[in-house]
């Protein structure tokens, strides 16, 4: 019998391997149609990132100017020094290297050198000569970047203003950080192809976004007048051993802040190691009871309201009970009768009160909304604060014997500037400002709002008192040789801190508010003093440096003189002025 034919089997066996091969082929197909067009965009991204660094290019800051376009705060050319620590082959020697030329410790690049990251920074806007200095060691895996150093040339001068910008130059204080999307401009973008060891690839690919800089911006600030506001200040509180203190020096007519000094003082040079209370801009950060400048906004609002005028006369008692407590002068006296223009000009408690029971309540908390006490100012500066005024339904039946006098009632000394800019200015509460113009941008329109607080007439009138207040009363400290001058003295007891109600026990504030020349006021000056000793009266403690500053101020601004009389700034008060506090209104 034939054997059996094998043909068969082998044509099976070649169809199955056949087949196998073509599901191959086809699944090898597939997974590179996969590869191709489907999954490679993700691939090639993977492929882009591993091979290039995407870097910012810092944009240039813009400069800050005073009102005569002296510089407050620049940008200079800086480097950014940073390391691939997978290219740098000796990194004991690379930082022993660097520590040599940018200073610091080696083993505090070697730590840096050592973190697992494809890139750190070394150091940031390190100076360009110390930079280039390194750059020709030509250190394998060490990096250079353009960048700018916030530099402050008047180191201290006007630090609060200014306030400060952090590491990447973004504003952490002061105009710094009110105007910081001014300034700051865009950053643009480098993205560049890298070996594996982080050197760049030679005619790999290289995309630039090319950075925006920023903004100037001019400001109202006089630096001069900054200048000798903060020599007058310093003089004040060191003289008094006071705690602090703060002046502002305001154009009132327009609201433009030409001067605010306070005290302590920071370099925003090295502000990382400064003490963080010297950072507060105290004029419009903190808020304290104003006590006796009060007495003028309460006298307009009489005159205001056509109740009285300046010459109307008062029969005052020594003390005046209200809502069971007894209001009491600074000084003890019998019974009087005082024009309303003496009530303001001997700084009288009782004589204050009495003008604010005649108003009621309702109205003197319209009038002292009108002045702007129950509302921020609108300055541009990070953090103002708003003092504390009580709707009359929140009053006490005392509440009208001491309000009236600035008790009971809190302010920031920018609230106290604007208010009584309004009587300066001719009745307008205007809204205070440090920017003047926007150089790089012409087109643009700054408007800086203004609202009527109380007429014309009553403006003009309460010009005549505040002015009797220096040459007859309780401010003859503010004098200026040659210029008439107006304002008013305050003496307040400042509020306990410790949770308790009351006053802390030998804790004023003294403090003296006023413009010159009075008929035709080119500057407004307000001057506290925190916490002086030896004295504690505003005639006798802030005054004087209001008379300096004042004097200063009419001469740099080339204001000529109003009066031909002599005044003397150590010219003998005529009375104190009054203190406010538990003092003068004591529980029966």
């Amino acid at each position: 019998m034939a054997p059996k034919s094998r043909q068969p089997q082998r044509s099976t066996r070649y169809v199955l391997l056949l087949a196998v091969f073509v599901v191959f082929l086809v699944g090898v197909g597939a997974r590179l149609v996969y590869l191709q067009l489907v999954a490679g965009p993700a691939y090639a991204a993977m492929a882009h990132d591993q091979r290039s660094r995407e870097m910012d290019v810092p944009a240039r800051r813009g400069s800050i100017y005073d009102r005569e376009g002296e510089p407050l705060a620049v940008s200079m050319e800086a480097r950014d020094v940073y390391a691939v620590p997978d290219a740098v082959v000796d990194k004991q020697a690379a930082a022993t290297a660097v520590a040599g030329v940018l200073g610091g410790t080696a083993e505090e690049y070697l730590g840096k050198l050592n973190k697992d990251a494809p890139f750190v920074y070394l150091a940031r806007k390190v100076d360009v000569e110390r930079a280039d200095a390194l750059k020709q060691l030509d250190l394998v895996g060490i990096g250079f970047q353009e960048d700018a150093r916030r530099v402050y040339p008047s180191n201290e001068l006007a630090c609060q203003i200014l306030g400060f910008v952090g590491i990447d130059d973004v504003g952490l204080a002061g105009v710094e950080q009110y105007y910081d999307s001014v300034l700051a401009g865009t950053p643009g973008k480098v993205i560049a192809e890298k070996g594996t060891r982080g050197i760049p690839i030679p005619g790999g690919v290289s995309v630039q976004e090319d950075a925006v800089d920023g903004e100037n911006i001019v400001l109202t600030i006089d630096k001069d007048i900054q200048y000798q506001a903060h020599v007058e200040l310093q003089a004040a509180v060191e003289k008094w051993g006071a705690k602090g203190g703060s002046v502002v020096v305001m154009d009132p007519d327009t609201g433009a802040i030409l001067a605010m000094a306070s005290t302590p003082t920071f370099d925003p040079n090295k502000f990382a190691t400064a003490d963080a209370k010297a950072f507060r801009n105290r004029p419009i950060v903190d808020t304290y009871e104003p006590g006796s400048t009060i007495k003028s906004l309460t006298a307009a609002a009489v005159i205001e309201e056509k109740m009285f005028t300046p010459t109307s006369a008062f029969v005052l008692p020594p003390t005046l009970k209200v809502g069971g407590r007894t209001i009491h002068e600074s000084h003890p006296r019998g019974q009087v009768t005082w024009s309303l223009t003496d009530i303001v000009t001997n700084s009288s408690n009782v004589g204050a009160v009495k003008l604010g029971i005649a108003l009621g309540e309702d109205r003197l908390y319209d009038y002292f909304s009108r002045f702007g006490l129950t509302e921020k100012t609108g300055v541009d500066f990070p953090g103002e604060a708003m003092g504390w005024l009580p709707p009359p339904a929140q009053w006490s039946a005392s509440s009208i014997g001491n309000i009236p006098f600035g008790q009971g009632v809190s302010v920031t000394p920018m609230q106290l500037a604007r208010a009584l800019a309004s009587i300066a200015n001719g009745g307008e509460l205007v809204t205070p400002h440090f920017l003047q113009a926007l150089p790089d941008s012409p087109d643009k329109t700054l408007v800086w709002p203004k609202k009527q607080a109380i007429s014309a007439e009553t403006a003009a009138e309460m010009r005549g008192v505040l002015s009797a207040v220096v040459t007859e009363g309780t401010g003859s400290g503010a004098r200026v040789t040659g210029y008439s001058v107006a304002g008013k003295t305050g003496t307040a007891q400042k509020a306990r801190t410790d949770g308790q109600a009351g006053y802390a026990q030998g804790k004023y504030i003294a403090s003296f508010s006023g413009f010159v020349p009075a008929e035709d006021p080119a500057v407004l000056i307000v001057v506290m003093i925190d916490e002086p000793s030896n004295s504690i009266f505003g005639g006798t403690v802030a005054a004087p440096t209001f008379s300096r500053l004042s004097a200063y101020c009419m001469e740099h601004l080339k204001i000529p003189p109003t009066t031909t009389k002599t005044s003397s700034t150590d010219a003998s008060h005529t009375a104190d002025d009054a203190v406010t506090g538990e003092p003068q209104s004591d529980k029966d």
